[in-house]
């Protein structure tokens, strides 16, 4: 069995969002997303659904089939003005500086990079965006926005990919 060198990935950078890609490649030009809030970045994975078929009086399992659940990554954004409003939450641009919203508005999907300290970097070719306003109105609180992305299909290489750090 060869050695295997130890991957530890921590810390965040930076989220870095660009042109999504149901071919599955990640574009060549991405942007910092805004101000990430401090210690809100997660990635979780829900078990799976599993459907179980008993033989009758047996208390085992004669099969157990498993449908297996994307990743989801989690986050918060500080501070977004009117474009981040537009193009995560949805809405428009109303008059010169404001922002309107319906709540029918469609937004599109994203390609989405998470950038590491050290370790994996995670990449996201064509990620759905679900972004919803948590805004505490007071003096202690902040206007925030919290994400999360669903990892949607491509039609080569993967949904999530985690990438080593060079050097």
């Amino acid at each position: 069995m060869a050695d295997r060198a130890s991957v530890i990935t921590l810390g965040l950078c930076e989220i870095q969002v660009g042109a999504a890609s149901a071919v599955g490649t990640m574009p060549a030009q991405m942007a910092k997303i805004g101000k990430t809030y401090k210690d809100t970045c997660k990635m979780a994975q829900d078990a799976a659904d599993v459907t179980e078929h008993y033989e009758e009086g047996k208390a085992a399992p004669e099969v157990r089939k498993k449908s297996r659940k994307m990743p989801t990554l989690t986050f918060s954004m500080m501070d977004a003005n009117v474009d981040d409003l537009v193009s995560y939450v949805g809405g428009a641009k109303v008059g010169e500086d404001g922002w309107g919203y319906d709540g029918d508005e469609v937004v599109a999907n994203k390609a989405i990079k998470v950038v590491t300290e050290q370790g994996l970097d995670f990449e996201i070719p064509n990620g759905d965006i679900e972004a919803v306003i948590n805004a505490d109105m007071s003096a202690k609180g902040i206007f925030l926005v919290d994400f999360t992305v669903t990892p949607c299909a491509v039609t080569a290489g993967k949904a999530l990919r985690g990438v080593p750090k060079k050097g």
